[in-house]
């Protein structure tokens, strides 16, 4: 029988219960006493839940909490495939479900591990929370390994479709990463990235502002920063000064003093870049930039179209050097000493959608 494809990677079930429960009862007290627990033990749930998606379920009032409209949305998305769940025997162990699905799914406790980022021995324990939950055993265990048996391959059937439903729940959801970046650092670096970005990390919303300072305090509206700085935040790239021109105009430039008589292209808050070059270097400047642009995009931009030579970051024109849109014909580069950096802006919840996206970028 042909298994469900993989779900999405979804917040921890138990969290999306707890919050179900609180969104139907009114509140964090309520679900508490239907439970068991304290509120304060509901409100770091759900709390952890809210910094997951990036964005808050619940709104304080006086007198306790109402659901955001994000919140009324998730809640009402949840009500069909929880109560399937649960219809399936009573008191699910929500945060083993997804653990149990994939272990059948992927025919193992190892491969299922390496799936959802766990090690097999916690994946083992959630296979045995749902085996006491139906109170039979779903996997042979042998010396060469775990096999699901029949009932196994029929729950794990339910479960795709109900843990579908619950992603299709949190699509509407989806949280918002908001990042502040240098104007060239997002048109150079950034916006060609953004598609693999979306493409690893479905449902997680971008929103870029391009901003000449990085922002300032834990309250700025921004969970992530890209800038050119000497220190702060992780380092992603080393970057360093060196003319870069069209193909085209490369034969023209064999020694320093040939600049002089092509166009020198650069941007007003980099019109200092070619006498740091120059002296970096230890060769005669070849003076004042002749084409001065608002944007570094734009003079990047008039470069790639032959029209003068541009002094380059390498920082942020690696993929044009690679593709061979541009080409450094004499040198040497100078390092600066201020690099591309990712910043924080605040301590980022494990797991967050904020906190998923600097992973990415550090990785890609």
């Amino acid at each position: 029988m042909a298994l469900a494809p993989p779900s999405p990677r979804l917040p921890g079930l138990g969290a999306l219960a707890i919050f179900a429960k609180a969104a139907r009862l009114g509140g964090y007290a309520a679900a508490a006493e239907s439970l068991g627990v304290t509120p304060g033990a509901v409100r770091l749930r759900v709390r952890g839940l809210e910094a997951r998606l990036g964005q808050p379920l619940f709104a304080a009032m006086p007198r306790g909490v109402v659901l955001t409209p994000a919140g009324q949305a998730l809640a009402q998305g949840l009500e069909a495939p929880l109560a399937a769940l649960a219809a399936l025997a009573p008191n699910p162990p929500f945060d083993a479900l997804a653990g149990f699905e994939s272990a059948v799914r992927c025919g193992g406790f190892s491969a299922a591990a390496t799936a959802l980022g766990l090690s097999p021995g916690a994946v083992a324990a959630q296979v045995r929370a749902v085996e006491r939950w139906q109170a039979t055993p779903l996997f042979a265990r042998g010396p060469r390994g775990v096999m699901p048996l029949p009932p196994a391959r029929a729950l794990q059937t339910a479960l795709a479709a109900s843990l579908g439903a619950v992603a299709e729940a949190l699509a509407p959801v989806g949280a918002t990463v908001r990042i502040a970046a240098l104007p060239a650092v997002a048109q150079l670096w950034l916006a060609p990235r953004l598609p693999a970005l979306r493409a690893a990390l479905p449902g997680i919303a971008l929103s870029i502002t391009a901003l000449e300072r990085p922002p300032q305090g834990k309250r700025a509206p921004y969970d992530l920063a890209l800038f050119l700085a000497p220190s702060g935040g992780t380092l992603l790239a080393e970057d360093a000064l060196i003319p870069v021109c069209a193909p085209a105009l490369a034969p023209r430039l064999t020694r320093a003093a040939d600049l002089s008589a092509l166009p020198r292209l650069t941007d007003s808050t980099w019109d200092g870049d070619w006498r740091l070059w120059a002296q970096g270097a230890q060769v005669p400047g070849p003076g004042a930039a002749a084409n001065v642009h608002s944007l570094y995009g734009l003079a990047v931009g008039e470069a790639v179209a032959g029209e003068g030579v541009l002094i380059g970051h390498l920082a942020l024109l690696g993929r044009h050097l690679q593709a061979g849109l541009l080409v450094a014909p004499i040198g040497p580069a100078v390092p600066l000493a201020a690099g591309l950096r990712l910043l924080r802006q605040r301590p980022l919840a494990r797991g967050s959608a904020a906190a998923r996206v600097a992973d990415w970028l550090l990785k890609g």
